[in-house]
């Protein structure tokens, strides 16, 4: 699976972050968790298996200061494929 996650200052407070799951030949994403600095905000068991998975985030982490994004998502077979992303 290949994760990737952006993020842009959001004008009203913190920051918009999106998270984009995909799913490579043979895989289907059955699981996905994202945190954000340390706390649970999406966690989604689709009730059938994706190709593609995609959250966007508003108003998360702080501003100024120090965030991290983790994604952690896991496949049919119970596989898991973990992407983390840090900056100030």
């Amino acid at each position: 699976m290949k994760i990737t996650i952006t993020h842009i200052k959001n004008t009203a407070a913190g920051w918009n972050i999106n998270v984009n799951v995909q799913a490579e030949s043979g895989q289907k994403i059955t699981d996905v968790e994202v945190r954000v600095n340390g706390f649970p905000v999406v966690r989604d068991t689709p009730s059938a298996p994706l190709d593609t998975w995609e959250q966007l985030l508003t108003q998360q982490g702080v501003f100024p200061g120090d965030n991290r994004v983790e994604v952690v998502a896991h496949d049919q077979k119970g596989e898991e494929c973990r992407a983390e992303q840090k900056w100030q």
